[in-house]
């Protein structure tokens, strides 16, 4: 099981935990200092069995099937459309994590930044032009 840099500092209290979660992990591959942490902290993203695209199409199938139970067979279909819009939403949901399934190795196997990239240093003056034509020294 992978694991990111995620703590409770990076939940701040709010109305919108689970959105302060998601911000959480975003923060979390911006600030990852290498290709292995952020390669983590996406893996919280697409994992197959409790990643949170999974646990969202989950989330989606459980609030179509609630709508589902208030479907009153009253002529009245914005039950069972709503339904079918969750349901549908969900399967989406399931198709990018199993499109997107491969990030954390394909993240993992990029180069890591160059040196300079992470701390920019003084570059270096440059060289004068080589010249081919000899040079005369002017006597004094």
């Amino acid at each position: 099981m992978h694991s990111s840099s995620l703590n409770r500092a990076d939940l701040p209290d709010a109305r919108f935990p689970y959105g302060n979660l998601l911000n959480a992990l975003s923060n979390a591959v911006l600030a990852s200092t290498d290709v292995q942490e952020a390669a983590a902290a996406l893996h919280q993203l697409v994992d197959g069995t409790d990643g949170l695209l999974t646990r969202l199409a989950e989330l989606l199938d459980a609030t179509a099937d609630r709508a589902r139970a208030y479907d009153r067979d009253d002529g009245d279909d914005d039950a069972f459309y709503l339904a079918k819009d969750l349901a549908d939403a969900a399967v989406q949901v399931r198709r990018l994590g199993e499109d997107l399934h491969v990030v954390p190795e394909r993240m993992a196997g990029l180069s890591p930044l160059p040196p300079s990239r992470h701390h920019p240093r003084a570059a270096a003056p440059p060289l004068p032009p080589v010249s081919s034509a000899p040079q005369h020294r002017l006597a004094p």
